[in-house]
């Protein structure tokens, strides 16, 4: 019995765990942490990353000894090569002089390894390194930008579905004053101080007011769904918390700290090593080399062993001015990373004023609207006496309800508007889009 009753304590609190991890609720701080690593756009930038990284291992291995092993296996009547075989052998047991007309089939079974070390390559191997090494670099600054993208347009989401919201509620409560006023309505219908056709208007605004709530509910719909498709979440359902935490309004600062300005600046560290690097082709290369070698052959029962090691020179005299090519290919490409940069300068620079800009009028535009919601709910207490006591007509009530809706959810776009507006201040600062952001994802 008592082990029943352990059992069943045990699957129901398995499923109220399952329970509240399907209803978990999904707040800006975990949307942001999230975002950061499962977002596509993050992901391909990581892997992005992870190839620049192969590329510099690459470069490096450029400078380290290449080790090869080869093997063949031959038989032939040619003299040249059969006389060769013999001697790689130590077979040769002719007389003197040979007959090397008459020299019989041999076959040889030729093993060996072959090492080669780089010693000087007119400085091509260094830039090609330095050039990896700028790239992973700069991967890594795209990375930062990305996620600096991404946890902007998450606060933008957020506040778009936050918004929503707010606008449903505030349909619902313009719907819920037209009722209390259609109730008012059709008492003094009753009583013979109001037309049937004022009642009707009224009705008609209170359907308009119950439209208005059905399209920002569906309004709510879509932007939960681009929010999921934000986070990199498929046909999954969530929960968003509706409070949103206010982030600090950067006093000052400029845009030297943005990742995409950094990532500008070591390609155009790269561009300069792949000069350097072109410019290399016109001095000579030097390689040294080795080899072991044994050779067998069943024909001559030969068995012998060899090395050879050498040093190597490599100089291209004239290519057709293919070289030249290259460095001039070079030099186009560090200029023109060169007049990006200052580009990006200017798209920051203008992107830094333009958040600072619509700071203002966003501190401003919400002062208003919060002052506008009170005039208005003022103004609907007044209206809806003066209505009650027979002293204004329907239609004025109706304007003062519907101006109440709309200096609320010109407040409510207000607010959001101003937190997107520190979210996009704080993004061209590149600054963390929470002060205290949470790092679980």
């Amino acid at each position: 019995m008592l082990l029943k009753l352990a059992l069943v304590v045990l699957v129901g609190l398995g499923f109220t765990a399952a329970a509240a991890e399907d209803s978990q609720v999904w707040t800006l701080q975990k949307a942001l942490a999230y975002a950061s690593t499962h977002n596509p756009d993050t992901r391909m930038a990581e892997q992005r990353l992870a190839m620049a990284r192969a590329g510099l291992e690459q470069a490096d291995s450029a400078f380290w000894p290449h080790l090869q092993f080869q093997s063949s296996y031959t038989r032939t009547d040619n003299p040249m090569l059969a006389f060769g075989s013999i001697l790689d052998q130590r077979a040769y047991n002719y007389g003197s002089p040979p007959n090397f007309n008459g020299l019989p089939q041999e076959d040889d079974l030729n093993v060996g390894g072959v090492v080669t070390v780089p010693l000087y390559a007119g400085g091509k191997l260094e830039a090609g390194r330095d050039q990896a090494q700028a790239g992973s670099r700069a991967q890594r600054q795209d990375l930062a930008a990305v996620k600096n993208e991404i946890a902007f347009e998450v606060v933008r989401a957020y506040e778009e579905v936050v918004k929503t919201r707010l606008f449903t509620g505030a349909a619902r409560e313009a719907e819920e004053g037209l009722q209390e006023d259609l109730g008012i309505a059709r008492k003094r219908m009753q009583g013979g101080s109001l037309l049937r056709s004022d009642v009707l208007d009224l009705e008609v605004r209170l359907a308009q007011a119950q439209e208005d709530e059905l399209q920002a509910s569906n309004a709510i719909s879509i932007s939960i769904l681009a929010f999921q498709n934000l986070l990199g979440l498929e046909n999954e359902e969530i929960t968003i918390d509706d409070s949103v935490p206010d982030a600090s309004i950067p006093d000052n600062g400029d845009f030297q700290m943005r990742p995409e300005l950094r990532a500008n600046e070591e390609r155009e560290t790269a561009a300069a090593a792949g000069v350097r690097q072109a410019e290399g082709g016109y001095l000579p290369q030097v390689d040294a080399f080795g080899s072991l070698e044994h050779d067998y052959g069943w024909i001559s029962g030969g068995n012998g062993n060899s090395y050879t090691a050498g040093v190597m020179l490599k100089w291209d005299l004239w290519d057709g001015f293919a070289n030249r090519a290259k460095t001039r290919e070079a030099q186009a490409s560090l200029e023109s990373i060169r007049e990006s940069k200052r580009k990006l300068h200017l798209a920051l620079d203008l992107e830094l004023e333009e958040a600072r800009l619509n700071l203002q009028d966003a501190i401003g535009r919400q002062a208003v609207a919060d002052k506008a919601v009170d005039q208005a709910v003022e103004s609907v207490r007044l209206m809806r006496n003066r209505f009650d006591q027979g002293a204004a007509i329907p239609s004025q009530l109706i304007d003062a309800e519907t101006a109440l809706m709309n200096a609320r959810m010109r407040r409510d776009e207000a607010r959001a508007d101003h937190r997107v507006a520190v979210a996009a201040l704080r993004k061209a600062l590149a600054l963390p889009q929470l002060d205290t952001p949470d790092t679980t994802p």
